[in-house]
């Protein structure tokens, strides 16, 4: 039966080195696909991502105002903010969305 462990001091120091890079490249492969989907994402997946998540938004619609809440409801074509009052707002009046 043959042993996991190198035969060689040296060819140990070698695995781990591989395996670390191994690892690193994994990981920054990992990241750069997460960009590539945050990139390609639009805005109804990014409401709908913080609707599952019961995250909440700050929404900058024309005109410079500011809504807060959580996404109830993400529409074709409107999110409706769980707050102290029912808020719809179209996605053609947003500016900027930042979660929080």
């Amino acid at each position: 039966m043959k042993s996991n462990q190198p035969e060689h001091p040296d060819l140990a120091q070698f695995e781990r080195l591989a395996r670390r890079r191994f690892d690193e490249a994994a990981e920054y492969e990992q990241e750069a696909a997460m960009l590539q989907v945050q990139r390609m994402s639009t805005l109804r997946d990014r409401l709908l991502d913080a609707d599952d998540a019961d995250l909440a938004v700050r929404i900058w619609v024309r005109g410079g105002h500011l809504c807060e809440g959580v996404p109830s409801t993400v529409g074709r074509d409107h999110v409706e903010l769980r707050d102290t009052r029912r808020l719809i707002v179209p996605f053609s009046s947003i500016e900027m969305v930042e979660v929080i």
